[in-house]
């Protein structure tokens, strides 16, 4: 039953995707010299439904500079390398090589911005409620979690920027049904299970010899135990969906 409930668990929590698995996806991208756009869109898209620290926005920051510089744009990537060191100054990744090294350490933060907003809302990690409020010039993360919404932007030296954080709590979704098919289908299949096994009673009961009895008997508990662990994975399940938002 506890198998059940986990695996079940695991459905109704895959909708939101890892942070850390996209940025490290983009950073073996680099290092293999393919696309890192992917592993990017995949970090990115978490940050509207999970909650990021600043040591983890570094290597997002350093990815995306490595990625300006890889491509030939140094000039563009030393204010992503100077905003990650400025989060977490250790989190420059050897795999990247003394030339993206070199670009990182010599990066240095400009003039500052300024960001408005209509909501409290947390910028790298950090919550905001106070505006305007004067952040470095350079990546910013901007994030709801109660509106479910979050953004990337990029602040210009002097800039003020404007942002619309949408109004709080999550906006009306379409609750999957998945939890409740999953548990109706456990539940058929106990139903199935447990007449199987009333049915060996029969069975038994017109048992020619021993040796037949016992083969029912196992039958019968086999067909038996696998009801009752399937009606407690389903039970589960349809208490899931309920339960869950």
């Amino acid at each position: 039953m506890g198998m059940g409930i986990v695996l079940l668990s695991a459905f109704a929590f895959a909708a939101c995707p890892s942070f850390d698995e996209g940025v490290e996806a983009a950073m073996r991208a680099l290092v293999d010299g393919v696309d890192p756009v992917p592993g990017f869109t995949v970090a990115e898209a978490s940050l509207a439904c999970s909650d990021v620290n600043a040591p983890q926005l570094a290597r997002l920051w350093l990815a995306r500079g490595a990625a300006l510089q890889l491509a030939g744009d140094e000039g563009s990537a030393a204010p992503y390398y100077a905003s990650a060191r400025a989060l977490a100054p250790g989190a420059f990744d050897d795999r990247l090589g003394p030339a993206v090294r070199a670009t990182w350490e010599a990066a240095s933060l400009g003039a500052n911005g300024r960001l408005l907003a209509n909501r409290p809302l947390r910028v790298d990690g950090a919550p905001v409620s106070v505006f305007p409020a004067e952040l470095r010039a350079g990546p910013h993360a901007l994030q709801a979690p109660e509106a479910v919404w979050a953004r990337t932007v990029f602040l210009q030296a002097g800039e003020e920027m404007q942002v619309e954080v949408p109004q709080g709590g999550a906006p009306a979704r379409k609750k999957s049904p998945l939890l409740a098919i999953l548990g109706g289908v456990a539940v058929a299949g106990a139903v199935g299970m447990g007449a199987g096994a009333v049915s060996q009673t029969e069975v038994m009961a017109s048992a020619p010899d021993t040796e037949f009895l016992e083969a029912a008997w196992s039958t019968q508990q086999g067909l038996g135990y696998t009801a009752i662990g399937l009606a407690a994975v389903g039970a589960g399940g349809i208490v899931l969906h309920f339960v869950l938002p």
